[in-house]
């Protein structure tokens, strides 16, 4: 079970955007620790004519006591032919986004941007406005040309990492948060880079990096549930069962309701011989996400070995009942064959085998894959898995048997492990 699943809950990204971007077109500085960022910097609303002037802080007043309609309104009555226009229009953009308004918000922004093309806070406004509307790809422009138009404008480029991490580009969210931490003018929070970084390495499943970087948000924030977790599994992942026991151990402990540490951690006590605590922690997992299937058939597999028939007998129905319940939206069955049989890319053997728990063959072939990729290591904690659910599988051993010598630096013995397989 990974943080990528659907249990894994990212930093609150559209609350952050929206209050962000509000924030920043209005000058403040709250979560952005930023000086006046967006309408207009006080230098420049001082030469603006004194009703305009006026104006835009009564606007801005409105706005901070949540009126963004009156401010709106307001905003209607100003001459749009005067100096100060740009910052009309840009706080009618963020009234419009209060307003949940995207399209007008956006024709907002747009004339903000004509009337003043070179200003950078208008387009890190305009892009968390974006963001905040799952506008990705508008989001990202804007940001980057905030970027390019003042590379150290606070908040610009937290947020333009932010943002393409949402839209799945971890590498190169990671890209610009080492430069954020490398800009000597900067003033991003130390805690929200390292949080972001820690994802980003954490998506991108490098591992050790994201020990180290997990790591370093817990010297700020000590108690922070989903850092022990990514560390365990990280842990788990290279097949440090003893290190990744007791951080799962510490997650659990601050976040009980959290159901893939339940589980993982339950996996590590079944490998170590520990069955009751295992099912404890499998139970657990069960009862709060109670259609995964891999504690389904975990659990099942657990009782069934230790001739508990009612339990068993429970746990067997309820995963046909799951199966069935799928079979009645869609195939799920030849959709797993087929990711198996195109399986290329190892998030294609992880998605196979999420649908259909019972078959070793997606799992095996992704041990094949890592073996292949130089990541020994993670390819034995999955044989490893798959034997402790049935430790006699004849094939899961001979891959083992090659993995634990790849890992141990015979990288010759890449060429004896056996082609991967097709699933029917």
């Amino acid at each position: 079970m990974s943080l990528v699943d659907s249990h894994y809950r990212p930093m609150s990204p559209t609350n952050r955007f929206r209050v962000a971007a509000w924030l920043a077109i209005l000058g403040m500085t709250g979560q952005l620790s930023c000086p006046l960022i967006g309408v207009a910097q006080t230098s420049a609303v001082a030469q603006h004519a004194p009703s305009t002037s006026a104006l835009l802080d009564q606007a801005k007043r409105l706005v901070q006591g949540g009126d963004p309609q009156g401010a709106l309104s307001l905003l209607k009555q100003a001459d749009l032919h005067a100096p100060g226009a740009s910052e009309i229009h840009a706080l009618k953009g963020v009234c419009l986004a209060l307003l949940a308004k995207p399209i007008e918000s956006a024709e907002e922004f747009d004339q903000a941007i004509a009337l003043r093309p070179n200003y950078a806070p208008t387009y890190l406004s305009s892009g968390l406005a974006f963001a905040n509307f799952h506008d990705l790809d508008r989001a990202s422009a804007r940001l980057s040309t905030a970027l390019r138009l003042d590379p150290h404008l606070p908040g610009a480029r937290f947020n333009y990492a932010l943002v393409l991490a949402r839209a799945g580009k971890y590498a190169e969210s990671e890209e610009q948060v080492d430069i954020a931490f490398a800009d000597k003018q900067g003033k991003e929070s130390a805690l929200d880079l390292w949080r972001l970084k820690a994802r980003d390495v954490y998506y991108q499943k490098k591992w050790q990096e994201t020990i180290d970087a997990y790591r370093k948000v817990l010297e700020f924030q000590p108690n922070w549930p989903e850092a022990y977790f990514a560390i365990g599994e990280a842990f788990y992942s290279l097949n440090l069962p003893q290190k990744s026991m007791p951080e799962l151990e510490k997650a659990v402990a601050l976040d009980p309701e959290k159901s893939t540490a339940h589980e993982l951690l339950g996996k590590l006590y079944q490998d170590t011989g520990r069955q009751q605590e295992a099912i404890a922690q499998l139970e657990e997992a069960h009862r709060l996400q109670p259609n995964d299937r891999e504690a389904i058939y975990r659990l099942y597999r657990i009782y069934l070995h230790n001739g508990d028939t009612i339990n068993s007998s429970r746990l067997q129905k309820e995963l046909q009942n799951s199966v069935a319940r799928d079979k009645a939206e869609s195939d799920r069955g030849p959709q797993a064959a087929i990711l198996n049989n195109t399986g290329i890319e190892l998030d294609h053997y992880d998605q196979a085998a999420k649908i259909d728990v019972t078959n070793v063959v997606f799992q095996r072939n992704a041990a094949l894959l890592l073996c292949k990729m130089g990541r020994p290591q993670e390819a034995i904690r999955r044989l490893r898995d798959i034997l402790s659910l049935d430790s006699d599988d004849a094939q899961t051993l001979q891959i083992l048997a090659v993995a634990n010598e790849l890992a141990a630096g015979d990288l010759a013995k890449e060429t004896t492990l056996p082609a991967a397989q097709a699933s029917h």
